[in-house]
């Protein structure tokens, strides 16, 4: 059919909330499926402008130059440019994504695009739309972009935007070469303060807070978490904190300096400045989301613009618009007097950014959500639009308005239909129920009503103005469209159970076929006049997937087809065909096809038949002559031609269809078939949204047309016209629906003639019965829920039924006969409720006699009943019946009696299912933490006091552990013979030692195994832990080794806990025998008790379930409280086993000889104990009892005094042998006391030892936590080295290309250079030779001219490109950006300097005397002139630009100089730290409190400062220092002595001075002395003493006398 013409784009309708922008002043640009549509702002005119390839990816719209870029949807998508409003296509940019392409964005002056790919590649790529050359490509490391823009002022730089990503990427230009470099910022948190935060750094293993290591490794989070590569780059540890998030970017815009706004989705706005690379917050949403998500639901249900009231509770004065709610900044869009923006609460603001503090200026409630905001050229209109399909024009010259450009209702269309008489409109129904009236002429809505419930397909009337909606209720609504500004709801017939899948109208409109998801085809009289009356259904078995009609006569039968799938768990398309023949004349002959009352055909009349497909179908189309056409799951369509008889459903071959002929059609499975009302055109479409256009008579030769993208579910419905020159298509997803027309040229004209004579004669035909069914249509009221016929509520079910229940007891109670009422219908019922329920009416009327009678004879014999019940009331017992037998329905008994029995046994099952799950549960729980345990972990509790001391519950090793243990321990025995080897190798080639440095080495070897618990870190070797193979803890380097040392030590904690479990066996032996003594003993207490007839409480110890788990696995009788349940064999077999029981019984108590001898010889015992015979009282004689003392003979009292004698005797006894049991019962309880008190000291022993086997698990513990933290920090180490060597080598690679670069930049500058200076030689030599053109005039006048030459226009002032006129004062105020100069180097910028030129050149600017060929002369010199200095003015620019390049590149290569030798410096740092690591062990010791010389007060202490000595060196040296303390005693009792004997001397010195001045003095006093007679008579007395005594003697005789 290619050679039939074209298939245009009439039209196409809908809008999804994507960005609407301006092309020019008064035009709007958005996108509607695969259409670019523009609207007229001023008379609201549409144009739509088809795709040229597959679809319409981003879209982009530079207004200033009126231009349009828009992708591809398909592999290695193309970028195409158009100009407006010509639509001519200005190039076509090729080799760029490979899938697709996210964004686009033009230069707002500068012939640049820019466009960012999405999966695989995410790259960005510059082009030059003019040349469509791709000038460079950088890449986005795996992030999306969703916009991308260039700045305004500033063409070099454009800004990315994602979900994940906040990027500006400055261009760099030298000539020809590009270049691309991008600034990433990291997105703050949405609860962070203005700068970004970052947050709190991972715990990395090498800088831990309990390690002695004295320095820390600084290694990044991404070296923590262990990350190399784009994901080191790119790692956040923010994203292990669940209450940290980040924005997320939805908007954007440029500010006049350069700076960014970002609007984020929760409402944050941010403002980026991009030259110090800094983010700071200038606002956050205020208003809580719960209020905000009410105010959303209140804004999206209004029709109209109003402001939403405020609930109850809430602050009535605060208006919601004054404040930032979350998601109001989903679009932005900047202007002179603010930032406006809009988002999901539906209120465009305009934000004051000139403070600090963001204030919104004003407000407007739009009503719906805001998806997009766009200025226009002259940014005095604001184009705002919705995701509800509206797009809004706000004028900022009128604040507080906005008129509607765009209000068509939103929502995915679910069907589309040509209404009568099929030319000039179609109806189409949404998802929600809204039903549209459009103009195939001008694309405009009509009308619309609304059926307030989910749609699901559309069908419109050939013979009357009427629309049918099905629904997914089940409801068909009929709409009257005679009136098609005011279409009305006048009809609703609840036709299905289940939702309406299909519907489907004759060609000529008398009957409706609806099918739903109930398995029934029903059909309904599709004239008004009737009432739309349903008249039969067909019952089909499966789910109906589409329906076809066909009438191949006038009047004639119509001819149905369904595909059904006969199998609803698969979901592969349909396996049957059903066709059957519906007369014409259906109405009027009704009760003669109807087969029973539920209204189905007879099959033999409608001629019903069955088939199988070929192959499974998606849809059917049903051509003239029976031909059958199905379109595959296969992507075929299939010819078929369908039986004139059905064949019998026995004969599965003449069931079986066969295809005739398989035509290849689409490139996904399903969609939908529509043939042409003269059968000559079939159409197909898929999900992959192209639409296929075949002739019956040539259908090899398909015309295909890209109508909807298959991203968004491609078409979903499609119609034609009835005269095939207009196709409606609407998509699944994208809510557009597109009108196609044909453009035919003289062949297709020939072809389409006879569809438009078929339409012409079928549209005469039924032009009286469509004028007849549209006056009866009018006159058809309004539908309403109230015209209902019998609708009741469903309290009224529950009153009839509570009624019916009264009824029938006060029935039973009287006697009476009580008669069941027909049931009814309430609510909404189905038409086949109903007419189940009529049928039901039918049979009650014709068999109302015969029930009846039926219900007289049964009250009789209820009555019988109920009398013999009562004389069986006062029967005697034995001759009373059980109630049961009184139950004449035996049936009834029987069933109900199975009924229970049935549904006991289905509780049964479940149970026994869900105790087998708890068995299975049981049985895996045990095998994991019991069968598996070699050792059971169990515990023994003391005797006296609560002491409970456990055991190691133990695995069997795995075979891996005992693989790698092994491994390990070959590997070090082959480490432990190499060394040994290599000591005999260098000893025997050593000198040996003297005989003082061995006995050294002999006395620190013996005090080194003296205590190898302080070295070895643990007491694990005085537990069970030793191993000759472990390494020392002052060689562990390696890898390998720490890893042997960790297998090493995991197997000494298994080997303690086995020589634990060792000891605590034998403990538990122990106190199993002490217990089994206990009950011996026990068994003797009894006794003795019993003898002594004492209640004293015997005391039994036991063991409870922690001492003996395996109790905790068996379950005893005593502990069920419930009854258990015996089945009937059970029961029978226990029987039996009880009476076999007693029988063996009754043989036992049979004639025993052995046992009678027993009893009559030695009174049944065969010893006679001594405590029997002392229980035996002494018999009292007979006459003791009978005659008093006094009537006793002799020998009586004999006998008497023999009694008394024995009694005595007796009693002695007994109480001798009752000292005796008391003694023995305190020998016994003190000898269970003594062992019980013994084995409480063993465990309290064995305690101890637990308490030491910990310690010494612990501290291996501890050691293999310690090489594994060490491990770690070597991975860490690895990660950071790898990420280091990564970044080295990729600067490497980078510097290598800078150098190249800069390279071909400095040849290229040096090149350029050399062009600019001949392009400034020639325009010297130029003006220079000025004089020379005019040798022939007169010099006065060559010196005018020359003055003429070196003249310029004044004050010239470049118009923008493409804009006729410059800017009015109130647009320039109103424009934030301002005028936005063109450059030299554009050759419009010459174009304008040569028209301003043109003034000048005017002959009257000409000096008198100048001829007219001269100063034509000049000024084409002057022109020339002109144009070379524009071309040395862009050649500087150019060239400055170079040199600029240049030296970026130069600063980029020492900047990459830097940072190689930085990580160079950061790389050697790390391996140096990596080997002080690796050489500086972490040693554990274990050391007594004497050992430790520094104050230990924290739990864990700090050993930062403390260093570690062997205990030989401070042995030496306090031995040194008592050797010296000695020595300097000595010294001191020496220096003490001397300074003694100096101070003796010193003492004597001053006591000879001393008696020496005594002396002088003495003779001095002498020499003074005067002589007396008395002096001179002792002088020379010689004996003076005496002479005193004497003396004195005197004095005592004269005291005497006196």
């Amino acid at each position: 059919m290619d050679s039939f013409g074209t298939l245009d784009v009439k039209w196409a309708q809908g809008y999804n909330g994507s960005q609407a922008s301006f092309v020019n002043k008064n035009t709007l640009c958005h996108l509607c499926g695969n259409n670019i549509k523009f609207i007229d702002i001023t008379n609201n005119k549409e144009t739509v402008f088809p795709s040229p390839g597959d679809g319409v990816g981003a879209l982009a719209v530079n207004g200033t130059q009126h231009l349009i870029a828009f992708s591809e949807m398909c592999l290695n998508p193309r970028i195409f440019v158009y100009s407006y409003p010509s639509l001519v296509k200005r190039a076509e940019c090729k080799g760029g994504a490979k899938l697709e392409y996210s964004a686009i964005a033009l230069s707002y002056t500068h012939p640049y695009m820019v466009s960012c790919s999405g999966i695989p590649e995410f790259s960005v790529f510059l082009w030059n739309w003019e040349t469509g050359q791709l000038l460079c490509t950088e890449m986005m490391n795996g992030l999306t972009a969703t916009q991308v823009s260039f700045n305004p002022t500033d063409w070099h730089k454009l800004c990315v935007v994602g979900p994940k990503q906040l990027c500006v990427w400055t261009i760099e230009q030298a000539d020809t070469m590009y270049h691309m470099t991008s600034s990433k910022f990291t997105l703050p948190y949405e609860n962070g303060p203005d700068a970004t935060t970052p947050h709190p750094r991972l715990p990395s293993r090498a800088a831990s807070q309990y390690t002695s290591i004295p320095y820390d490794l600084e290694l990044d989070d991404a070296a923590v978490a262990g990350l190399v590569g784009d994901l080191a780059v790119d790692f956040d540890a923010g994203i292990f904190d669940e209450n940290s998030k980040k924005v997320i970017p939805a908007s954007h815009c440029w500010t006049p300096t350069g700076d960014l706004f970002c609007g984020c989705q929760e409402g944050q706005l941010l403002k980026v400045d991009t030259e110090l690379n800094h983010i700071k917050t200038l606002a956050r949403p205020t208003a809580s989301t719960t209020s905000l998500r009410r105010e959303v639901s209140l804004l999206s249900t209004l029709d109209k613009r109003m402001p939403s009231m405020p609930e109850d509770g809430e602050d009535r004065s605060v208006n919601p618009g004054s404040v930032l709610t979350e998601g109001s900044m989903a679009a932005l869009a900047l202007h002179r007097d603010g930032l406006f923006c809009g988002g999901d609460d539906g209120i465009l603001r305009c934000l004051d950014i000139t403070k600090n503090v963001v204030q919104v200026q004003d407000s407007f409630t739009v009503g719906c959500p805001i998806s997009s905001l766009g200025w226009s050229t002259d940014y005095t209109k604001l184009a705002v639009g919705s995701s509800k399909g509206s797009i809004y024009m706000y004028d900022q010259s009128n604040p507080g308005t906005a008129e509607p450009v765009l209000e068509s209702h939103f929502g995915n269309f679910v069907g589309v239909s040509v209404l009568a008489p099929g030319t000039t409109h179609c109806a189409s129904v949404r998802e929600n129920g809204e039903v549209q009236i459009w103009s195939l002429e001008d694309c405009q809505v009509i009308g619309s009503v609304s059926i307030n419930t989910t749609a699901s397909c559309i069908a419109a009337s050939p013979s009357s103005s009427t629309i049918a909606v099905g629904t997914l209720s089940g409801h068909i609504c009929f709409v009257d469209a005679s009136r098609m500004e005011q279409p009305r709801l006048v009809k609703k017939h609840h036709v299905h159970r289940l939702p309406v899948n299909h519907i489907n109208y004759d060609t000529e409109g008398r009957f409706v076929f609806s099918a739903g998801e109930d398995g029934h085809i029903i059909t309904t009289d599709a004239r008004p006049s009737t009432e739309f009356k349903i008249l039969a259904q067909t019952p089909v078995t499966g789910n109906v997937f589409s329906i076809a009609t066909s009438v191949d006569e006038k009047r004639g039968p119509v001819k149905v087809v369904a595909i059904i799938n006969t199998d609803p768990s698969i979901n592969t398309g349909a396996d049957k065909l059903v066709a059957f023949d519906v007369p014409g004349n259906l109405a009027d002959d009704l009760p003669n096809i109807l087969a029973s009352p539920n209204c189905d055909f007879k099959e033999d009349v409608v001629k019903k038949m069955v088939l199988t497909l070929p192959k499974h179908a998606m849809s059917v189309a049903v051509g003239a002559g029976g031909e059958v056409y199905t379109l595959s799951i296969s992507k075929q369509i299939q010819k078929m031609t369908l039986p004139k008889d059905p064949p019998k459903q026995n004969n599965v071959q003449a069931c079986q269809l066969q295809s005739e002929a398989d035509y290849p059609v689409h490139d996904l499975a399903g969609g939908t078939l529509l043939l042409s009302y003269h059968k000559r055109w079939l159409l197909s479409a898929s999900p992959d949204g192209k639409m296929t256009i075949r002739d019956t008579d040539a259908m090899e030769s398909p015309f295909n047309v890209h109508c909807h993208s298959f991203q968004t579910g491609g078409i979903y419905r499609m119609c034609l016209t009835q005269d095939a020159t207009q196709i409606v298509t609407t998509g699944a997803q994208d809510g557009t629906m597109t009108c196609y027309a044909w453009n035919f040229n003289s062949m297709g004209k020939t072809k389409a003639n006879s569809a438009i004579e078929a339409a012409r004669s079928h549209k005469s035909m039924l032009q009286a019965v469509r004028k007849r069914e549209d006056e009866v249509l009018q006159s058809m009221r309004d539908w309403s829920p109230h015209s209902m016929v019998g609708s009741r509520t469903a309290s009224h079910e529950l009153i009839s039924t509570s009624n019916e229940s009264m009824t029938i007891e006060k029935a039973i109670e009287s006697d009476q006969i009580y008669m069941t009422p027909t049931p009814t219908l309430f609510g909404d019922p189905a038409w086949m409720d109903v007419k189940e329920l009529e049928a039901l009416h039918d049979e009650d009327k014709q068999y109302a006699t015969v029930k009846k009678d039926l219900r007289g004879e049964i009250r009789d014999l209820r009555r019988t009943i109920q009398d013999m019940m009562k004389v069986n009331e006062i029967l005697p017992d034995i001759e009373m019946l059980g109630q049961d037998e009184f139950n004449l329905d035996t049936e009834e008994q029987r069933r109900l009696q199975a009924e229970g029995e049935g549904q006991v046994q289905q509780i049964r099952e479940e149970m026994e299912l869900e105790d087998l799950a708890k068995m299975y549960m049981r049985e895996t729980i045990k095998n994991e933490c019991w069968d598996s345990m070699i050792n059971k972990g169990r515990s023994i509790k003391a005797f006296h006091f609560p002491l409970d001391v456990s055991n190691y519950p133990m695995r069997e090793r795995s075979k891996k552990e005992k693989e790698d243990l092994e491994f390990v321990t070959n590997v070090r025995r082959i480490e432990v013979a190499e060394m040994a080897a290599r000591k005999e190798i260098i000893e025997l080639g050593a000198s040996t030692s003297g005989e003082n440095e061995e006995g050294d080495e002999e006395s620190e070897e013996g005090e080194a195994a003296g205590d190898p618990a302080a070295i070895t870190g643990s007491l694990g070797a005085q537990y069970g832990g030793a191993n000759d193979l472990f390494y020392s803890q002052f060689e562990l380097h390696t890898r390998q080794q720490k890893n042997n040392q960790i297998v090493l030590l995991q197997d000494a904690i298994y080997r303690i806990k086995q020589t634990y479990n060792k000891i605590f066996d034998e403990v538990y032996k122990q106190r199993e025998q002490e217990i089994a003594r206990i009950e011996e003993k026990n068994v003797r207490i009894t006794k003795i008790l019993s003898d002594l007839t004492s209640n004293e409480k015997i005391w039994q110890p036991g063991m409870d379930a922690d001492e003996k788990p395996e109790k905790l696995l068996t379950v005893e009788d005593s502990e069920v409280s419930g009854e258990k349940f015996v089945s009937a064999d059970q029961k029978a077999k226990m029987e039996e086993e009880a009476k076999l029981e007693e029988e063996k019984k009754l043989a036992a108590k049979g004639d025993n000889a052995r046992e009678r001898a027993l009893d009559m010889m030695m009174g049944g015992v065969l010893e006679i104990k001594k405590e029997d015979e002392l229980k035996k009282d002494i018999p009292i004689p007979i006459f003791m009892t009978v005659k008093g003392s006094d009537e006793w003979s002799d020998e009586e009292k004999k006998i008497a005094v023999e009694f008394e004698k024995r009694v005595k005797e007796l009693s002695e006894e007994r109480e001798k042998y009752k000292k005796t049991l008391e003694a023995e019962l305190k020998k016994l309880q003190t000898i269970i006391a003594d062992t019980t008190a013994n084995f409480d000291e063993k465990l309290m022993t064995l305690f101890a030892k637990k308490v030491k086997t910990e310690l010494a698990i612990f501290q291996e513990e501890l050691k293999i936590l310690r090489l594994s933290r060490v491990l770690m920090v070597e991975d860490e180490l690895d990660a950071r080295e790898e990420e280091l060597t990564r970044l080295l080598n990729a600067k490497r690679s980078l510097k290598a290309s800078s150098v190249t670069s800069m390279a071909q930049a400095k040849k290229q500058v040096e090149q350029y250079r050399d062009t600019y200076d001949i392009r400034v030689a020639e325009d010297k030599v130029m003006e220079k030779n000025f004089r020379k053109e005019f040798h022939d005039v007169h010099p006065v006048l060559v010196d005018q001219l020359f003055k003429l030459y070196r003249r310029r226009p004044r004050g010239q002032k470049h118009a923008r490109k493409g804009s006729p006129t410059t800017e009015t004062p109130v647009q320039a105020a109103a424009n934030p950006y301002g005028e936005r100069p063109l450059s030299a180097r554009q050759p419009h910028t010459t174009a304008s300097m040569v028209r301003a030129l043109e003034e000048l050149n005017d002959e009257s600017h000409m000096p008198e005397g100048i001829e007219p060929h001269t100063w034509k002369h000049m000024c084409d010199l002057r022109t020339a002139k002109v144009i070379g200095e524009q071309e040395v003015k862009a050649h500087a620019l150019t060239l400055a630009d170079m040199n600029g390049y240049l030296q970026r590149r130069q600063e980029e290569d020492e900047r990459l100089r830097g940072d190689i030798d930085d990580l160079l410096e950061s790389l050697n740092r790390l391996r140096e730290e990596r080997l002080r690591f690796t050489c500086n062990l972490e040693v554990q010791l274990v050391l007594k409190q004497g050992q430790v010389e520094i104050n230990v007060d924290d739990f864990i202490s700090d050993f930062d400062d403390s260093v570690l000595l062997h205990r030989s060196v401070v042995e030496d040296l306090n031995a040194s220092i008592r050797q010296l303390g000695e020595l300097k005693i000595t010294a001191m009792k020496e220096s003490k002595d001397f300074r003694k004997g100096i101070h003796i001397l010193e003492w004597e010195h001053k006591k000879m001075i001393m008696q020496i001045e005594d002396l002088l003095e003495k003779a001095k006093l002498i020499q003074m002395l005067k002589v007396s007679r008395e002096l001179q008579g002792f002088l020379h007395n010689e004996d003076l003493e005496g002479k005193k005594q004497q003396h004195q003697s005197f004095k005592i005789k004269a005291l005497a006398l006196k």
